[in-house]
């Protein structure tokens, strides 16, 4: 079996073992089975699917590599999410990219009205050492 785990800036995604994977980027398909000589994969986007017995699982990562040494597989990954499915996976990724995207513009909107407020802070402190 090979072991496989996937790392984002969240931290640890996923750890699981496998007998065989299929990795898709923008090169093609690869395929890794337990012993492959050691390899580095980039993945940008793709998805990684996972053979266990009868069940097949799907990593879909964006901006992404994988290192594969000694049966064990590392993916460090920018985003990525698990699923029974490449679309759907893929699905769920754009919807937790969509979700980000408004919490980042609520951030910055935030920030831009405290920044106005200590600007009009900083003005009456100043208005009133002159007095």
């Amino acid at each position: 079996m090979i072991k496989i785990n996937v790392v984002t800036p969240e931290g640890k995604l996923f750890e699981e073992e496998a007998s065989i994977l299929i990795i898709r980027n923008s090169d093609g398909e690869q395929a890794i089975m337990k012993n492959h000589i050691p390899v580095v994969i980039t993945i940008n986007p793709g998805y990684i699917r996972l053979k266990k017995n009868d069940e097949v699982l799907y990593v879909t990562i964006v901006g992404g590599f994988l290192e594969f040494s000694n049966n064990t597989v590392n993916v460090v990954a920018q985003e990525a999410e698990v699923g029974r499915d490449h679309e759907n996976a893929l699905k769920h990724l754009a919807e937790l990219r969509s979700q980000r995207l408004s919490e980042n513009k609520r951030k910055n909107i935030d920030f831009t009205k405290a920044e106005r407020e200590l600007r009009e802070q900083i003005k009456k402190i100043n208005a009133s050492k002159y007095q």
